[in-house]
């Protein structure tokens, strides 16, 4: 796993823009209220990038039912290094800390959402994303994911 914790327009991350199709790249941010939002990157409708994901309410401790594709302005990018600037800078004003990860494994994805306690739909989401959008280097990935989580149910399968 990759950690981008600087100012991505002082330093290149180590990023391609292929990343975006054989990884998770997840955004984790913590607002000035202490809400924690861990979001993953999206093409949306194929050609725009977005952020899609969830928050975890301070006062509650819950995370929200489902992940949502956030609606904020800055919340687009031609490509992910424009997405992660413009989400910095927004970031930066607001006075919330942001951190990247890069995720290159289903372990890395494992540490991340055990990390933030992510749990019901969004875990979902993002096995789902690992195992049916991420392409595997592995053949083994189905039998993976139902010896891993023997719970998984049938309706998700494509």
């Amino acid at each position: 796993m990759k950690v981008i914790d600087y100012d991505v327009s002082k330093r290149i991350p180590p990023i391609s823009e292929s990343d975006i199709d054989t990884k998770i790249i997840i955004s984790h941010k913590v607002s000035s209220d202490k809400n924690i939002f861990v979001d993953y990157m999206i093409h949306d409708f194929g050609v725009i990038l977005r952020f899609r994901g969830n928050m975890k309410n301070h006062a509650t401790n819950e995370w929200l039912l489902g992940a949502i594709t956030w609606s904020d302005n800055y919340n687009n990018g031609k490509t992910i290094m424009d997405l992660l600037l413009k989400e910095q800078a927004e970031m930066k004003k607001r006075g919330w800390s942001t951190i990247y990860y890069i995720v290159e494994s289903l372990d890395d994805l494992m540490i991340i959402m055990n990390t933030f306690n992510i749990t019901g739909n969004y875990y979902d989401e993002l096995l789902d994303r690992w195992f049916y959008n991420v392409p595997q280097k592995t053949p083994e990935s189905q039998e993976t994911r139902f010896s891993l989580f023997p719970n998984f149910s049938m309706r998700e399968m494509r």
